[in-house]
This record gives structure tokens, sequence and C-alpha cells, in this order.
């Protein structure tokens, strides 16, 4: 079994190039989208895409924002028709948001216009760069989580 370190042991230099490149790459994700909707919209599109239909508050909860952010956030989506607001049958006073068909191809353009970025950055890399990644995703993939 693999000795885990404590905080004090963890080479501070590789947290914060890690931390930087993340940073980095998240950012130039960001700008490779030249879609009509904000970065929060989008985070907040693609959770109710994900875990949808979702009441705001559920959806406020996902996204860490004050419950006042979403209502704004999730009435922006729906006047441009990318989200269907639905009454609960239990009580009218509360709604749930789900994705709509414009959402789910304004999500799958967003994405598509990314992963093309990202292929032509990974196109520039040796074989052996494109392995080293290849591998060190799984560590990645725990760290950075949906759950985390």
């Amino acid at each position: 079994m693999a000795r885990q370190l404590t905080t004090t042991q963890i080479d501070q230099e590789l947290v914060t190039r890690t931390r930087l490149a993340v940073l980095r790459l998240a950012r130039r994700m960001r700008q490779q989208s030249h879609a009509g909707i904000t970065p929060s919209q989008q985070s907040a599109l693609a959770a109710i895409e994900h875990d949808g239909p979702l009441t705001l508050g559920a959806l406020a909860a996902i996204e860490n924002v004050q419950p006042p952010s979403i209502t704004r956030i999730v009435a922006a989506l729906e006047e441009q028709g990318y989200v269907e607001r639905t009454a609960a049958p239990h009580d009218r006073r509360v709604s749930t948001v789900g994705i709509a068909a414009k959402g789910r191809r304004e999500l799958k353009a967003i994405r598509s216009e990314r992963n093309a970025w990202l292929s032509s950055r990974f196109a520039e890399l040796h074989a052996d760069d494109l392995r080293r990644l290849d591998e060190a995703l799984p560590v990645l993939e725990r760290i950075f989580g949906r759950d985390a």
C-alpha cells in the first residue's frame, strides 16, 4: 500500500506549478468558446444537462453561488431558449429547470470548439509527451473530479 505524504512533505513547487498550469488551461479553454453566453451561464447549463432537471436551490448549491445569482443566470438562459422552467406538481411555488434542445446544441458547439483547440495543441506534442499526459490523467481526474 502506498504511503501518503503530509502537506508539509509535498513539494510546494509541484503544487504551485500544477495550480498555475490548471488555471492557465482553464482560462485558455474558456477563451476558445465564442458562444453568446457567459462562463457562469455555461457552467450552470452544463450542470443542468448533467444533473437536471433541478430546482434553483439545488442548482445554486451545485454551482456554489447564492440563490439571487442563480436566479439571474437561469433567467438569462431561459430568455435565450437554452433552458425550460417547469412548475413542480406538488408545489406550484417551486420550479425545476431542465435543458432545452437549443441548450444541448450550444453545449455541443462549445465543447467542439474547445476540443478542436486542444487537439491542435496536442498535435504539436511528441508521442512521448502524449503518452505521459495519458498516464497522468487518472491522477488529475482523481484530484479535480466533479465531486472535489
